[in-house]
């Protein structure tokens, strides 16, 4: 099945979350994560790569519900995009404070991959936060699908 989304994410990142990478690295980090995923999808072989808007819409946004699907239960997609942004200001002095309580969720890694992937949506020309709220949503509704099924 080879390895996912946040495994391929991690096994490229730098160990230390802090400092955070530069966007340029951010952003080739969000593709190698979204890749991953795709390729572990059962879409068409011609769509695991990242590389233009539409594909970047796609695959990244799939990799955003993934991502809050991740967190379920230690936070919520609100804590995560939040964190996320924090990770990618470049106000100075940058406040880390959402980021301090998803790293006691122990999710921390999880909000710097949906860093990355914001970043390389945004390098792509997507709408993050529209894509963002739509991830939310699927994530709501794959949540509850699974839930009336063990019902």
């Amino acid at each position: 099945m080879g390895r996912r989304g946040p495994g391929r994410y991690n096994d490229a990142a730098p160990d230390q979350l802090l400092p955070v990478p530069e966007q340029a690295e951010r952003v080739r980090l969000g593709i190698i994560a979204a890749e991953a995923l795709a390729r572990v999808t059962p879409w068409d072989a011609r769509e695991y790569t990242v590389n233009d808007e539409e594909s970047a819409d796609e695959v990244i946004g799939d990799l955003f519900a993934y991502a809050f699907l991740l967190a379920d239960g230690r936070a919520t997609p609100g804590q995560l995009t939040r964190s996320a942004e924090e990770m990618r200001s470049t106000d100075y002095p940058v406040t880390l404070n959402t980021v301090c309580e998803v790293a006691a969720a122990d999710v921390e890694r999880v909000v710097a991959m949906l860093a990355a992937c914001m970043d390389a949506a945004g390098h792509f020309g997507c709408d993050v936060p529209a894509m963002l709220d739509h991830a939310r949503l699927c994530a709501e509704e794959m949540k509850a699908e699974e839930a009336s099924e063990i019902a």
